[in-house]
């Protein structure tokens, strides 16, 4: 898939092939559809996405655009749409910097199925999307989109040149929904960084690349705060935490030994697993944060600077050390000797080395029998 250049918002000490892989055009108009498994993340991922779409960011595999509008419809029963106002009120949607997102509340006995026919009709309907703006739907997770549904949902968001968002999180990305809309994000949960709570990764089939298996993939962090739902959005390394702590080393300029000594691998595993990945340095990087991350993946510095210790030391003084105990272990074996032969073969007495001239002495004292004839 061929996009315009776009360069996003990359943090510090991005590597070339990170800035490359992920450049990308807008978010497109027409439908948008957020796939995964995160139903239990669920109201995590939907904060995060419409907290990067009310900034416009460029941090998400697709950059998002700036919306003049953005509607949030939600719908069912009155008590439900209570809690869910007190959620929102958590997580910190209700802040200024929400101030471009409106919520819209449609009274039922149930959530709405948003593909069926008469929820596309009321969608169609919505002044944001005949003005150009963005709606953000949430599919109930306990019923698939029908795809005549998502069709008619992707022609009303191009008549208009508008943009619908509908978060699915019980949907898999499977050839016969990635095919329908006209965006597909696919959100798949994963170990939180450090001082996090939760953690995800939003992928975008649609940039991937041979080259690495981290484009068009951002892991986002999120925890609740005090003033909601605090997001970290960094550029995707791996699943396992100890790998992105090892990226994170190179990028602060490590050496694959100094890594491999901290992790107990040899440095041509680390080069190796660290053949393909665009590590960066997190922001305000300093010795707590190094702790906080080895406590996180169950690595002690301490305990590796002494084991290295033990191993550096130099032949020429262990050699010295023996040398100089010799005599007196020969004495203690001579001392404790009961005259058994077979036990003095089965210890290990250490033979002191002939030198070159005194084999040749010994070989010529050495007598060679006559011949018998």
């Amino acid at each position: 898939m061929t996009r315009d250049f776009h360069r996003p918002l990359t943090p510090k000490k991005l590597s070339q092939l990170a800035e490359s892989v992920t450049q990308a055009s807008a978010l497109e108009p027409g439908l948008t559809m957020v796939v995964g498994p995160y139903g239990e993340l669920v109201h995590f991922v939907y904060t995060a996405i419409l907290k990067e779409l009310a900034q416009g960011s460029s941090r998400l595999p697709i950059p998002l655009p700036e919306c003049s509008s953005i509607v949030c419809v939600h719908s069912g029963p009155a008590r439900y749409l209570e809690q869910v106002r007190g959620l929102h009120a958590k997580l910190g949607l209700m802040a200024p910097a929400f101030k471009k997102c409106q919520s819209f509340e449609r009274v039922a006995s149930c959530a709405f199925d948003w593909t069926n026919q008469a929820s596309v009709s009321i969608v169609g309907r919505l002044k944001a999307l005949k003005n150009g703006g963005c709606v953000v739907l949430q599919q109930p997770p306990d019923i698939n989109p029908d795809l005549q549904g998502l069709l008619e949902l992707r022609r009303a968001a191009e008549k208009y040149n508008a943009r619908i968002i509908l978060f699915c999180p019980a949907v898999a990305d499977e050839a016969k929904i990635s095919g329908t809309p006209n965006e597909l994000f696919v959100v798949t949960p994963c170990e939180p960084n450090p001082g996090f709570d939760e953690g995800f990764v939003v992928s975008c089939p649609g940039l991937a690349s041979p080259l690495s298996p981290s484009s068009g993939k951002v892991l986002c962090c999120v925890r609740l705060g005090d003033d909601g739902l605090e997001t970290e959005s960094t550029p995707y390394v791996a699943d396992d935490l100890k790998t992105r702590l090892m990226a994170i080393l190179k990028a602060n300029e490590w050496s694959l030994e100094q890594i491999g000594n901290l992790v107990g691998l040899n440095k041509s595993n680390v080069s190796r697993k660290l053949r393909m990945v665009s590590g960066t340095v997190p922001d305000g990087w300093d010795d707590d944060m190094l702790a906080e991350w080895l406590e996180a993946c169950d690595l002690d510095p301490i305990e590796e600077e002494e084991s290295s210790a033990v191993d550096s030391v130099d032949d020429d003084d262990a050699d010295e050390y023996d040398g100089e105990h010799q005599s007196d272990d020969w004495a203690a074996d001579d001392d404790d000797d009961d005259g058994n032969d077979l036990d003095d073969l089965d210890r290990a007495k250490p033979v002191a080395p002939a030198r070159r001239n005194e084999r040749n002495t010994r070989n010529k004292d050495v007598v060679i029998p006559r011949k018998q004839r």
